[in-house]
């Protein structure tokens, strides 16, 4: 999950001012992620290992990072944008009840998946404004200057396993000048962002730890086998902010936030890291180091995309028109379990041209019958595979269904899968395009391991009768 949010304070106090001393308690194998320069625009200026104050406020300011020298004059309300990646809440509680090699492993998972969502957001999101009225435009850049902060804990004292990542208010646009970000850009892409992030992380610990992932109506994917009281021991701060709803007889967004505000109280930063895990393993009624039970074991996830779920994401989408955006935010929804940023990016590029989509919030919009595929199509096919692999040769078999149908007039069920119908009955011109494109489907269906290849030569025959 992706929270966008500005930041007014050029000194970037409350960020440096923990740097990760928590991870440092809880974790102390992950202690090199507390804090870390992020952004092909830092790596380029030479900003790396942990951030320190003087580069990071200097950067903030308007300066620099590796000479000092102003460039921009401008007066900027905002200095940074704060992009927080939030980790499921059962892989929180995974995180502080599993050991110091679990906990390892999910951070470390969290760290690459945070990666992951920082290049999307370069490559789609970061976005300078040039012009002026009518001839107003949007440009792309060289990336983004930015600091991650990893922090572990909620301030209810409950694992809590999240990053700030501070984008400066500074980019190097692609045509050599420096000036502000759009910042439309990075709000418009935040659940797109958010949800790539979820879906690189399941990706690998389900790779890592063969885990395996259940849906929770509200809550998105969640590890399966977490016990739900379990998760509610541990959510002091969900209470908190529920106990202050209940109070006011409000339930509004706004009431919601002021629930936020009122019961945010300060962090405790004296509680060791051993002293943190006993209490929430009492909390949750087990052992310091074991597991929730029932989240290991081995997992067969299917490599397929849930199109119903990707289908409820795209009809969640805006009523004006799909963009990439929403695609990528449906892909790595309907994903069960998961896939890694690029690879879902690649997969996306071929329903919907990252060359052709424009950037940041100027990306074109289209109906969403052209992401979600017809009924007939999924029938004959099955679900769209979830990464790049197979895109092609599906997309090829569903326009040679397509092309038969339009040829001979089928608009009813494909008649690649109608059990009363006779091949007999086809005219021979009929009969042979039918047998064509049933052997494409079957072939197709082979390679994508949707069908043995023992069964081909008979399902040939059989298609239609």
């Amino acid at each position: 999950m992706l929270h966008v949010a500005t930041v007014s304070d050029p000194r970037a106090r409350y960020y440096l001012g923990d740097l990760g001393d928590e991870l440092r308690r809880v974790a102390p194998g992950r202690a090199g992620d507390a804090g870390r320069w992020l952004g092909t625009a830092s790596a380029a200026a030479g900003l790396a290992g942990e951030p320190d104050g003087p580069a990071l406020e200097g950067l903030l300011a308007g300066r620099h990072p590796g000479t000092g020298r102003v460039l921009t004059t401008r007066r900027r309300s905002v200095a940074a944008y704060d992009l927080t990646f939030t980790v499921p809440k059962s892989l929180s509680v995974l995180f502080g009840l599993g050991g110091h090699e679990v906990s390892d492993l999910v951070a470390g998972a969290h760290r690459d998946a945070v990666d992951a969502a920082v290049d999307y957001m370069e490559r789609r999101a970061a976005a300078v404004r040039r012009g002026t009225g009518a001839k107003r435009a949007l440009s792309g850049s060289d990336g983004v200057l930015a600091a991650g902060f990893t922090h572990c804990l909620s301030r209810a004292g409950d694992p809590h396993l999240h990053t700030h990542v501070v984008v400066a208010n500074l980019v190097h646009g692609s045509d050599g000048r420096w000036s502000a970000l759009d910042g439309r850009g990075l709000f418009a892409h935040a659940r797109a962002a958010g949800a790539l992030h979820d879906a690189h992380l399941r990706a690998l610990l389900t790779e890592r730890m063969h885990v395996a992932w259940s849906w929770r109506a509200g809550g998105g994917w969640e590890l399966a086998g977490s016990d739900p009281l379990v998760l509610a021991a541990l959510s002091g701060r969900s209470a908190e902010i529920a106990q202050a709803l209940w109070a006011s007889g409000r339930s509004s967004g706004r009431a919601r936030r002021v629930a936020w505000a009122s019961t945010r109280g300060p962090k405790s930063t004296a509680v060791p890291g051993r002293q943190l895990r006993a209490t929430w393993s009492r909390h949750a009624g087990g052992s310091p180091l074991d597991p929730p039970s029932g989240v290991r074991g081995e997992a067969k996830e299917t490599d397929r995309l849930d199109e119903g779920r990707f289908a409820a994401a795209i009809a969640d989408a805006s009523p004006s028109g799909v963009c990439r955006r929403d695609v990528v935010a449906a892909w790595a929804t309907a994903s069960r379990a998961g896939v890694e940023g690029s690879e879902l990016q690649e997969a996306v590029d071929h329903w919907a041209p990252s060359a052709d989509c424009g950037i940041g919030v100027g990306e074109h919009r289209a109906a969403p019958v052209r992401y979600v595929p017809r009924p007939h199509l999924l029938s004959a096919l099955g679900p769209r595979p979830v990464g790049v692999v197979g895109q092609k040769e599906w997309q090829a078999a569903a326009a040679s269904i397509d092309r038969y149908r339009e040829r001979w007039g089928v608009s009813g069920p494909s008649p690649l899968h109608q059990p009363g119908a006779s091949l007999a009955a086809f005219p021979t011109a009929r009969l042979v395009d039918h047998l064509e494109v049933s052997r494409v489907v079957s072939e197709t269906l082979v390679r994508l391991g949707g069908r043995r290849p023992t069964a081909l030569e008979r399902d040939i025959p059989s298609i239609g009768r």
